[in-house]
């Protein structure tokens, strides 16, 4: 049997255009499966730049609060010392012993309630003895 040229054209167009079909069929489904999964992946990139806003909110309430503790710190140590000054009547010691670890004028202005000369005086004098 002799086949015609024309009929095995058509066959081979036939399973090319079947071949086509099914390719073109599981690219679909693929297509559909990426499109899904790119649906969910937008929206868990939506829901993870929600969660960084609120993140970064409660970072910046969190740094206003800690310099707010860090000036009623600051507030409570130097009322201790002007509590420490009224109640032990010597005020000149403590501010002796801050001088010797360190302390400077404004210092001792602060925390004992000295005028700037008393503390300058005391910071001279000594500093000076702690030198010698």
């Amino acid at each position: 049997m002799i086949l015609d040229t024309a009929w095995l054209v058509a066959a081979i167009a036939a399973a090319a255009a079947l071949a086509l079909t099914v390719c073109a069929a599981a690219l679909m489904v693929r297509s559909r499966r990426l499109a899904r999964r790119l649906g969910s992946l937008e929206r868990d990139l939506a829901a993870c730049r929600a969660e960084v806003a609120a993140t970064a909110g409660i970072g910046a309430r969190v740094g206003e609060r800690l310099r707010r503790l860090d000036q009623i710190s600051t507030q409570l140590s130097d009322r201790l010392g002007q509590l420490e000054l009224r109640g032990d009547g010597r005020p000149y010691d403590h501010a002796i012993a801050f001088v010797q670890h360190g302390a400077d004028a404004n210092r001792l202005v602060a925390h004992f309630g000295l005028s700037r000369g008393e503390a300058d005086l005391v910071t001279l004098v000594h500093s000076r003895r702690k030198a010698s």
